[in-house]
């Protein structure tokens, strides 16, 4: 079966990025080893921008991905911005699963921590324990839960596509979507548009 996964992570915007964990062929080829026997196509919000002037049309971008995918896999193997924390909370809205790479002892998980005047053992951040289906310590272990996902059929009711995100889908859709190639390959890879 063919399945979809918005990648969901920070992106290099400059030589000052150069450091920074961002998805890569790497993590893309341990979701689809662990995701087998279904084949998985990745939905890049990296790809080349068809139009940067129309930033409308590049949040639009993202939440579509994000609505059409089968599962949003976050990386948070380190701290993650203000994009990242809206595609989770999009996807939790629009009924898309969101399985989150969060490594023992990092930024959004820690077998003990000293928390608001408490220590919390198994520490998980609130946003993520209340936003994702699973949380995995590896992109291979993401790729299996996504694998279960998809086999028991489990996903959340999607809500209706309030004003201002069917604003943005819609400006993708009419105004970047026929010029975006990474698309419409991943749609025609999904079947879901011809030729």
């Amino acid at each position: 079966m063919k399945v979809s996964v918005y990648c969901s992570g920070s992106i290099a915007k400059g030589s000052r990025d150069d450091r920074k964990l961002t998805w890569s062929d790497t993590e893309r080829m341990e979701v689809a080893k662990g995701a087998a026997p279904h084949e998985v196509v990745f939905l890049n919000p990296d790809d080349p921008i068809t139009d940067p002037g129309n930033t409308l049309g590049q949040f639009g971008r993202d939440m579509y991905q994000v609505m059409v995918a089968t599962a949003v896999i976050v990386d948070a193997r380190e701290r993650r911005g203000l994009g990242i924390g809206v595609e989770m909370a999009v996807a939790g809205f629009l009924g898309t699963p969101v399985l989150v790479v969060a490594p023992p002892n990092s930024k959004y998980r820690a077998d003990v921590l000293e928390y608001r005047g408490a220590v919390v053992y198994d520490y998980l951040h609130p946003h993520v324990a209340a936003l994702s289906a699973a949380v995995a310590d590896d992109f291979h272990a993401a790729g299996e839960a996504l694998a279960l996902l998809v086999e028991t059929g489990a996903a959340p009711e999607r809500a209706p596509v309030p004003g201002w995100l069917s604003r943005a889908i819609d400006e993708y859709r009419e105004n970047v979507l026929a010029a975006d190639v990474p698309m419409l390959e991943a749609l025609r890879q999904l079947d879901r548009i011809p030729g």
